[in-house]
C-alpha cells in the first residue's frame, strides 16, 4: 500500500486498515455458491400444466397398494396419466424396487409419477422420468383428484401402511443422495476398496491419486515397476519423471 517513490501518495493508516478489513470481510466466490451448491433446487415439470390424462376410470384407493407387476408394496409411484400403481427403484427415496414404474415409462412415455405414500394435504413427491429430477407440479390436487384421490383426506402413512403425521417430509438434498442416505451398506476394506486417509482437506487431491491407481496401465507402467524405477532412478531424482510419480 505504502511507496516510496517521491510522487506517490502515501496512504494513512486508517485507509489501510479500511482497505485489509474489507479484502478480509469480503466473501469469496466459493462462500457466495456455497449454500447452493448443495441445495436440490425442484423446478415446476415442463408437463405439469399440459399433462393428459387418460379417462380409463382407474379409481386409486387411500391405502392397501401393490405394485401391478410384483408383490412390492413399499416404494410405490402412481403414474399420472395412466393410474398404473408401479414399483420404483430411486436413490433418494431410499427404498428399493423392481424399476416397473421406470419400465412404464419406456413403454408409454408417460412422464410424472407421484409416490404415494407421500401424499398429504400439503403436498406430495413428483418424479419426472423425462426430465429424470424430482419437480413440483402445481395442480398435483387436480391430478390426484382425476384418479378419486382427496390430498385432504390423505395422511402420511409409514411403508406398512399406518397412519403418521401430516407434516411434511423434508426435500431430500442433493448431498444426501450423493451420501445414499437411508440405504442400508455394507462397509467393506482392504485393497480395492479403502480410500485414502483424510488430512484436513486433501479430499480433492486423494480423489484423484484413487482415480489414478485405479487405472490398469497406471498400476502397470508404475506400480508394476517400482522397484526397477528406483534401482535406475538418477542422482538428481526430482529431473526423472517415472521416480516423481
Amino acid at each position: 500500500f505504502i511507496s516510496t517513490h517521491p510522487h506517490s501518495a502515501v496512504l494513512s493508516d486508517v485507509q489501510v486498515t479500511i482497505a485489509c478489513d474489507a479484502v478480509l470481510n469480503a466473501p469469496s466466490a466459493y462462500k457466495k455458491q456455497e449454500p447452493e451448491s448443495w441445495e436440490e433446487e425442484i423446478q415446476v415439470s415442463r408437463h405439469a400444466r399440459s399433462l393428459r390424462q387418460l379417462d380409463n376410470g382407474v379409481r386409486i384407493p387411500p391405502s392397501g397398494w401393490k405394485c401391478q407387476k410384483c408383490e412390492m408394496r413399499e416404494n410405490l409411484w402412481l403414474n399420472l396419466t395412466d393410474g398404473s400403481v408401479l414399483c420404483g427403484k430411486w436413490f433418494f427415496d431410499g427404498s428399493g424396487g423392481n424399476g416397473h414404474a421406470l419400465e412404464h415409462y419406456r413403454e408409454t412415455n408417460y412422464p410424472l409419477a407421484v409416490k404415494l405414500d407421500t401424499i398429504t394435504p400439503d403436498g406430495a413427491d413428483v418424479y419426472s422420468f423425462e426430465e429424470e429430477e424430482a419437480v413440483l407440479d402445481p395442480h398435483i390436487s387436480e391430478h390426484l383428484s382425476h384418479f378419486g384421490i382427496d390430498m385432504l383426506q390423505m395422511q402420511r402413512r409409514t411403508e406398512n401402511g399406518h397412519h403418521t403425521d401430516n407434516n411434511p417430509r423434508p426435500r431430500v438434498s442433493e448431498w444426501e443422495v450423493i451420501q445414499e442416505s437411508g440405504m442400508k451398506l455394507k462397509a467393506v476394506y482392504g485393497s480395492g476398496y479403502t480410500g485414502i486417509k483424510n488430512l484436513g482437506n486433501n479430499c480433492y487431491l486423494s480423489t484423484v491419486l484413487q482415480v489414478l491407481f485405479s487405472i490398469p496401465d497406471f498400476q502397470r507402467m508404475y506400480v508394476g515397476n517400482l522397484q526397477r524405477i528406483f534401482d535406475y532412478s538418477p542422482l538428481d531424482p526430482t529431473q526423472d519423471f517415472a521416480t516423481q510419480m
